[in-house]
């Protein structure tokens, strides 16, 4: 007989949910080639319930100013500070920060290589030209 009577398929579900909590968790790490045009920002996250943290090297030709916004009515733009070509970039971010990355050029695109991890799968990407502009026109 191929099929036993006495087997119930539910037999198979707690080692089957016990392997599933112990694989790695691949969603939780995003690998960009991120490109900021000449005097944008680039905006990630935002409302997202965990944490995240951006890692990384700036491989491009312009320096890129890291800030953060925390959520809330009244957040502003707080600068987390700069990274200059060929330099790193290790940020960390609460729930509901949004990371928001300058290109301080007005002529050349910045370009990086970024490790994002965490509470990644909600995280909402955008460019902007004005991040704070857009924060006074659309208060959470």
């Amino acid at each position: 007989m191929l099929f036993n009577p006495a087997f119930s398929p539910r037999l198979l579900a707690a080692p089957l949910a016990l392997a599933l909590l112990a694989a790695p968790a691949g969603a939780d790490v995003l690998n960009s080639g991120l490109e900021i045009e000449p005097g944008q920002f680039f905006e990630l996250g935002g409302g997202q319930k965990g944490g995240f943290t951006v890692t990384g090297r700036n491989t491009g030709p312009s320096a890129v100013v890291v800030y953060v916004m925390a959520d809330g009515p009244d957040a502003n733009l707080v600068e987390r500070g700069t990274v200059a070509p060929g330099a790193s970039v290790d940020a960390t971010f609460g729930p509901g920060d949004m990371a928001v990355l300058r290109n301080t050029s007005t002529m050349e695109t910045a370009r990086l290589k970024l490790k994002i991890a965490g509470d990644i799968s909600t995280l909402g990407m955008t460019y902007s030209p004005d991040p704070a502009a857009k924060r006074r026109l659309n208060p959470r």
